[in-house]
C-alpha cells in the first residue's frame, strides 16, 4: 500500500453522483490492471485498475444494481454499479471466486491505490500505452 494506507486505516469511496459510497479495511489482497474486452467496454476505457478484496473487507452504502453477462472466454461475470448513474463500483468473476474486485477509479483517495502487481490481456494493450508494471501476461494468469 502507499504511504496514505496501512492495513488498520479505512478506506473510501464512492460513485459520480454520491449516491453509492464504500469503505474498506485492510490491505487490498491483489492490484491489477486489466485490458481484456470486457474490461474496456465496462469501464469505456482503454483498461480498467482494480483492487481485490474478499467480501468481508468491503461495506456499501446506497442502491446498487448488477448485471451479469458471460465473458467471450465463456466466464461469468457480475458488475454492481450505481442505479442512478451507472459507475461501476464493484465486480465478481467465476474465475477468482470469493473475491471482489473493486474499481480503483472510485476511491476518494488515488494515494489509497496500490501500486498495481499484475497488468493482463497485454495481447489487447494500445501500442502507445506504457505502464511500469512488472509482471505482465498476455492473458489471464489464474
Amino acid at each position: 500500500m502507499s504511504s496514505q494506507q496501512t492495513d488498520d486505516c479505512p478506506g473510501s469511496g464512492r460513485c459520480l453522483c454520491g449516491d453509492v459510497s464504500y469503505v474498506f479495511t485492510g490491505a487490498p489482497l491483489r492490484s491489477t490492471v486489466c485490458h481484456c474486452a470486457t474490461c474496456r467496454r465496462r469501464t469505456g476505457s482503454l483498461f480498467s485498475a482494480h483492487l481485490w478484496f474478499e467480501p468481508t473487507q468491503l461495506a456499501f452504502d446506497g442502491n446498487l444494481s448488477s448485471y451479469g453477462f458471460i465473458t467471450d472466454a465463456g466466464r461469468n461475470v457480475s458488475t454492481h454499479f450505481c442505479g442512478k448513474c451507472g459507475t461501476t463500483l464493484w465486480f465478481e468473476a467465476e474465475v477468482t471466486p470469493g473475491l471482489k474486485a473493486l474499481c480503483a477509479g472510485t476511491l476518494d483517495n488515488p494515494n489509497e491505490w496500490t501500486r498495481p502487481r499484475r497488468e493482463l490481456f497485454c495481447v489487447n494493450k494500445p501500442d502507445f500505452l506504457e505502464l511500469d508494471i512488472a509482471e505482465t501476461h498476455d492473458t489471464q494468469p489464474f
